[in-house]
């Protein structure tokens, strides 16, 4: 048996493998499931919006202030998202916003992924929007 490198075929434009390696294709699914199945119910049990994108939309527009750093900003939006909408729906925007700045003009960092995933575990922790900010803060964000 002979052991030969599989090349992948790349999208022309956007880059994207167009066939993606199995083990790769299976941590997706299984992140997609977890997704699923995780539901979207809000922490704070008050939603901004119906929708996802609309609720994740508002929750960056009302609640979220523009003069912080990047990572801080991360943090305490998908501490947020989680709040308002889901944590479900805080894992999405913070994937989300990594793929458009990946793929697009912008800086992807694992470091923003952590600040993020730090905002959603501040928010299970916290009763209010004051105390994810000050958890951000304290988990060096």
């Amino acid at each position: 048996m002979r052991n030969r490198a599989r090349r992948l075929a790349y999208h022309p434009r956007s880059g994207i493998p167009l066939r993606v390696p199995c083990a790769l294709r299976n941590r997706l699914l299984s992140f997609c499931l977890c997704l699923v199945l995780a539901g979207c119910t809000s922490l704070s049990g008050q939603r901004l919006a119906r929708s996802s994108y609309g609720c994740m939309e508002a929750v960056v527009r009302e609640k979220v202030s523009a003069d912080l750093s990047d990572q801080r900003k991360h943090c305490i939006a998908a501490g947020l998202i989680a709040r308002y909408c889901s944590a479900t729906e805080a894992y999405l925007a913070g994937s989300g916003k990594e793929l458009s700045d990946l793929l697009g003009s912008g800086d992807a960092a694992w470091s923003d992924w952590q600040a993020d995933r730090a905002g959603v575990r501040c928010a299970r922790t916290s009763a209010s929007d004051e105390d994810v900010a000050a958890c951000c803060v304290s988990a060096g964000y």
